[in-house]
Formats: structure tokens, C-alpha cells, sequence
């Protein structure tokens, strides 16, 4: 059995993430919309203002960061305990004589 993925697991070689987005996709379409309106914004806000709203935005992005990390790891624990689960299972499928 091959151990390429978890060679690149193990080297922080996978991608994990789509590397190239198609421009014509919802969220493609949702992260420029996002933009257009954090920059419109910042062009009302004081200097002040501008700074608190960065500060929010880091923080937001942070937060968001961290919970997709939190699901991703979850979800791989969840995987790995469905396939212990299957490989407690496998003796039923051998025939003993």
C-alpha cells in the first residue's frame, strides 16, 4: 500500500485548500462583493474608526480561522474512528475453518 498521502501529511505538502478559485463560482462572486463593501465602508469611517474596524476584521478573521481548524480537525477524528470502527468489524468478513 502506497503511504503518499500521508508522506504529504506529514511534509505539509497536501492541498487542502482549492488553490484557484473559478471567478464565475458563489463564493467567488460572495469574497468580491465582500470586498467592495469593506472598502466602501472604510471610506466613510474616521481615521479612528478605521483603525477599530481593522482591529474587528483581524479578529473576525482570526475567529473564523480558528473554527475551521476545530471542524477540520473534528471531522478527521471522526473519520478516523469510522475506519477503526470498520476495521473492528473485518473479522466478521473472514471465513474461520
Amino acid at each position: 500500500m502506497s503511504q503518499e498521502i500521508l508522506e504529504a501529511l506529514a511534509n505539509e505538502n497536501l492541498q487542502l485548500v482549492k488553490m484557484s478559485m473559478d471567478h464565475d463560482s458563489e463564493i467567488s462572486k460572495e469574497m468580491i462583493k465582500l470586498g467592495k463593501l469593506r472598502d466602501d465602508f472604510e471610506k466613510v469611517l474616521s481615521e479612528e474608526e478605521k483603525e477599530a474596524f481593522e482591529n474587528m476584521k483581524n479578529t473576525s478573521d482570526s475567529v473564523s480561522l480558528n473554527y475551521a481548524t476545530e471542524r477540520f480537525i473534528t471531522g478527521f477524528r471522526l473519520g478516523v474512528m469510522m475506519m477503526m470502527e470498520v476495521f473492528a468489524g473485518s473479522d466478521k468478513l473472514i471465513i474461520h475453518e
